[in-house]
């Protein structure tokens, strides 16, 4: 994402404002006046008096922002989230430039990553918290834009999987091409990043679950065969000494003639989320025993790596990630997103960790010791790149979270609490998002897709943070494909006919219903539902099974 060239320059010059103008960098952040409760903790700067009602606000606004406010690029005629990675707000080139679609920024584009956030933030994410349904239309329009424009072709040795870059202002997406000779940054023509096909692949297969379309699902289905083809046993590659600078799959490969360009990438949990969901849902999509074996194998040699003496659950070299950086065959980088990302999964799936209650702590103490702002709640994104951001900051708050809402501990809590407040000042009112305190310019990944999701998970752990505007669904264990709310009732649609869901509402529903079924008041049980009062209004937590067409009525 963020490049060494940026670190050279625009960091230097962002350093040169912050030294000019101390005080500025001490009682501001982006476009507001820090405010801070009487012990002088950051407060967010939209309703500081009521804690959590920041989080759905930035939400909305950045949410909107992707729907209505993006700038179309005049050369392409593309919104500019489809040619490039970066734009510089109104703030920074006035609004006259801005709305003309002039202020994208000449820098690789990294659609596989933005696009998969998408579909987490947008669709999975706020369309399920707010009930707008328009955001499933507008993240097709990306899904669809990187299969015609951004996939490999057949018959190479990674067959119709999707690019992880381009070039600025380009239509067709087939790597980034014009930083080959700065370090192969950008993964230069055919280039790949398994990672990113993981990444895409697994989101490609949610949004096959709202939709129901198989265009997502073959695409899901494609990424996961050839990672599945491709991935290398490093533990029997040599059984002496542990391998630490290879991975189960390269961070940059060449698609066409499979040649490796960085041999070693942490982030193995991406391609491990798409095995597990296919694997999971196989009753239900016509796959043959072949790939379900292949599935499985490349599943448990990816997870059992992550874990073995080479691997970073062992070393912590959370290595390789970011599309803009260059070869690091001596592994100097490190980042906080793939041990977050991890923890993430794992919180979601306590089963994977036989030891999480050590393994949770351990990286979230490693990034905040490794990644923190001195003298502010904020999260750098890679010693590459060592600069505070808001998406960051945000991922980790909502870890915190998530290890508060299985632990108790109130510390983390709190945690959670100041790094969020810290992320909101990233968001202008008018939906522009910075990069973060110190990096005034924008990027659709970590201003949107990388962004969003994380306040919606935060809520899901703390439910009290959410405001009662309206009910609320925060969480739900299958993709929902349709969700409306009214005075009267919730209706949903979920892809699966059994599941769980919490909804967050201003009072107690008075029945709950699956098709024409009645759900029965109770704790513990499946086809029941339960209500827990709060200080204003309470959580709702349905069990249901033997159908997908939930009604709750107010």
């Amino acid at each position: 994402m963020k490049r060494i060239f940026l670190m050279l320059v625009l960091c230097s010059a962002v350093y040169t404002v912050s030294s000019q103008d101390k005080k500025l960098s001490l009682d501001s952040l982006g476009a507001y006046k820090i405010i801070k409760d009487k012990s002088g903790k950051i407060l967010p700067w939209f309703k500081p008096e009521v804690p959590g009602a920041a989080y759905a606000h930035v939400c909305k606004l950045a949410s909107e922002f992707i729907k209505t406010g993006t700038p179309i690029e005049p050369r392409t005629g593309l919104p500019l989230y489809l040619v490039t990675c970066c734009f510089e707000g109104p703030h920074l080139k006035g609004q006259q430039a801005f709305d003309a679609g002039k202020t994208g920024e000449d820098w690789m584009h990294n659609p596989a990553m933005t696009y998969a956030g998408m579909v987490h933030s947008l669709v999975m994410g706020y369309r399920v918290f707010s009930g707008d349904e328009s955001y499933v239309k507008i993240v097709k329009d990306m899904l669809d834009y990187q299969l015609k424009h951004g996939t490999t072709e057949k018959g190479w040795i990674w067959p119709q999987v999707p690019y992880a870059s381009s070039n600025p202002f380009n239509k067709e997406y087939y790597g980034a091409t014009r930083w080959e000779n700065d370090g192969m940054r950008g993964d230069g023509l055919h280039g790949i990043e398994p990672d990113k096909v993981g990444e895409l692949g697994y989101a490609y297969l949610l949004f096959y679950e709202v939709t129901m379309d198989t265009t997502y699902l073959n695409a899901a289905i494609h990424c996961a065969d050839a990672l599945a083809t491709n991935i290398r046993d490093i533990e029997k590659i040599d059984a002496g000494e542990p391998i630490t600078d290879k991975s189960p799959w390269p961070f940059r490969i060449n698609a066409r003639n499979g040649k490796i360009i960085d041999e070693f990438c942490s982030n193995v949990v991406e391609p491990a989320k798409l095995f597990e969901e296919l694997l999971r849902i196989r009753p239900t999509i016509a796959v043959t025993n072949e790939q379900v074996k292949s599935w499985t194998r490349a599943r448990d040699m990816a997870w059992h790596w992550l874990y073995s003496k080479g691997g970073p659950m062992k070393t912590y070299i959370w290595n390789a990630y970011f599309e803009d950086v260059p070869s690091d065959p001596r592994q100097a980088n490190r980042n906080q997103v793939t041990p977050m990302e991890t923890a993430r999964h794992i919180l979601r799936n306590p089963h994977l960790d036989a030891d999480i209650d050590r393994t949770i702590p351990a990286l979230l103490h490693w990034v905040e010791s490794a990644f923190g702002t001195e003298g502010m709640d904020a999260i750098k994104e890679q010693t590459w790149c060592y600069e505070p951001m808001g998406s960051h900051t945000a991922r980790f708050a909502s870890i915190c979270a998530l290890w508060y809402e299985r632990t108790g501990d109130v510390r983390f809590k709190e945690k959670a609490y100041r790094y969020f407040n810290n992320a909101t000042y990233s968001t202008d009112q008018n939906g522009v998002v910075r990069v973060g305190p110190t990096w005034p310019s924008s990027w659709f990944s970590d201003g949107y897709s990388d962004y969003i999701r994380h306040f919606l998970d935060g809520y899901a752990a703390v439910p009290e943070w959410v405001p009662l505007d309206q009910d609320h669904v925060l969480r739900s264990s299958s993709a929902i494909q349709k969700i409306s709310y009214s005075n009267s009732s919730i209706q949903m649609k979920t892809h699966d006919n059994k599941g769980h869901l919490t909804v967050r509402m201003n009072a107690k529903p008075k029945s709950i219903s699956i098709g024409n079924n009645k759900l029965v008041e109770k704790k513990t049980s499946d086809n029941a539902w339960s209500w827990t009062a709060m200080e204003k209004g309470g959580l709702l937590k349905i069990n249901y099974s033997n159908g997908n067409e939930i009604t709750v009525s107010k």
